[in-house]
């Protein structure tokens, strides 16, 4: 397994996740339902229930966990990188200080 290249999960140039998107790729299927189905307007009224299909991407689950993956590393963490400003508001104790507090 390589290292994780820091410098490349702060990169701009990766795709969103609609760009992922194929068409009938799928992340997960679930299981069929052990209950008896409802019809959906007897659950919600009608002005929450959307006449058609939500736009949301068709990708699988490891394009999902490496997309919001890169994303994370975008952000900065204190378990990763130093910040010396505004230290005195960000903890910067070992995790496990906050442990032993508890």
């Amino acid at each position: 397994m390589r290292p994780f290249d820091h410098a490349q999960a702060r990169r701009r140039d990766f795709p969103v996740i609609f760009e992922l998107s194929a068409p009938g790729r799928v992340g997960y299927s679930f299981p069929a339902p052990d209950v008896p189905e409802e019809p959906l307007d007897a659950l919600l009224p009608a002005e929450y229930v959307r006449e058609k299909p939500a736009a949301l991407p068709e990708v699988s689950e490891l394009d999902v966990v490496r997309h919001y993956t890169r994303l994370s590393h975008r952000n900065f963490s204190i378990d990763e990188g130093f910040y010396p400003l505004g230290s005195c508001t960000m903890k910067y104790n070992p995790k496990i200080h906050e442990d032993a507090a508890r």
